[in-house]
């Protein structure tokens, strides 16, 4: 019983920051993989098994707030999937699959202010998106972002369909396809 519970308490800290969950696009050419790395929220994606992504941070600062970037707990998570077909009114084509499968983690601070942090990934079996939410809380209710610390730590110079980012009429740039390293200041989405 003292080894069981001795394994148990040198174990607990590894649980709590150690946890991660994945993900995979529906036809599983995607994976999303994501971890509280010391509490640290972050993810990384594969694709047909190979890795694109590294590890990469997620977060915020804040002016007048402490950052919103560990001491995290997973508190909760959950999976959905999603497949809709619609039809747009004009276009290259007329009808467009929305086909994904989500994973939405909340996330919940360890030490004061206890503030949470919910992300939501969608993957698609050509991309990923993900966003940010703050939920409305009592210990949180103003703030101001300085900072997002979310980061793209690519595995090597990929290929990327980009427009140049403020400039006049930006929205009707034709799109280069060029290496990563040749991009300029570039509007999303990449």
């Amino acid at each position: 019983m003292l080894k069981k519970l001795t394994f148990f308490l040198f174990a607990l800290p590894v649980m709590l920051f150690a946890q991660a969950i994945q993900v995979s696009s529906p036809g599983d050419v995607l994976q999303v993989n994501f971890s509280l790395e010391n509490g640290e929220p972050r993810y990384s994606i594969s694709r047909l098994g190979g890795e694109v992504i590294r590890p990469s941070r997620l977060g915020f600062k804040f002016r007048n707030a402490p950052e919103m970037t560990g001491n995290f707990q997973i508190a909760a998570s959950n999976q959905t999937s999603f497949d809709e077909t619609w039809t747009q009114p004009w276009g290259e084509k007329k009808d467009i699959r929305n086909n994904y499968n989500a994973l939405r983690i909340e996330l919940q601070e360890i030490v004061a202010p206890t503030r949470q942090l919910i992300i939501e990934f969608r993957v698609f079996d050509d991309g990923v998106g993900f966003r940010y939410e703050i939920p409305d809380q009592p210990n949180f209710k103003s703030f101001e972002i300085s900072d997002e610390v979310t980061e793209f730590a690519l595995t090597g110079d990929h290929d990327a369909w980009w427009i140049p980012a403020y400039q006049w009429n930006r929205y009707e740039y034709l799109y280069h396809h060029t290496p990563v390293s040749q991009m300029d200041t570039v509007h999303t989405p990449v």
